[in-house]
């Protein structure tokens, strides 16, 4: 049985031309191509939310252990907030205490930051590490607006 084309007939003939029934016609052949156009989009979609979820996951697991690993060195994160630029690329801002942050030693938290980021960047994957002390003036409705939409309190 033919499917009734769901385009609307745009096909102008000359009066000795008829269009032939039962074939494939030109609404045939283009509701096919939306079609196709539709399951591509959704196929790339899937696809891509796959991507993310799973770099989503990278981001975390590779936070956590920057977490875990400052407070082995003995400072204090008071959160980890976690963004996506994209589908493939994370920020994260560890949040210390204002004496952690000016302390020299702090420079060793930093190089293993830039140690992991080197370690976990792969083709499909990037992330990168911001510090800052917690501070007064420091507002959590704007790390949100800034698009921080995760936060890591760690094992509290």
């Amino acid at each position: 049985m033919i499917k009734q084309s769901t385009t609307k007939s745009f096909l102008h003939t000359q009066d000795n031309w008829k269009q032939q029934k039962d074939v494939v016609t030109h609404n045939d052949v283009i509701d096919a191509y939306l079609e196709g156009k539709v399951a591509g989009r959704n196929e790339v979609n899937k696809a891509m939310v796959k991507l993310f979820e799973t770099n989503l996951n990278k981001a975390q697991e590779t936070s956590e252990e920057l977490y875990k690993a400052i407070i082995e060195m003995g400072f204090n994160i008071n959160s980890i907030h976690l963004k996506a630029d994209n589908l493939t690329s994370f920020m994260v801002l560890a949040i210390t205490d204002l004496d952690d942050y000016v302390n020299e030693r702090f420079l060793e938290a930093i190089s293993f930051s830039r140690k992991l980021r080197q370690k976990s960047t792969e083709d499909d994957f990037n992330i990168d590490f911001l510090f800052t002390y917690k501070a007064k003036t420091l507002n959590e409705r704007c790390l949100n607006s800034d698009g921080y939409f995760l936060k890591y309190y760690g094992n509290k």
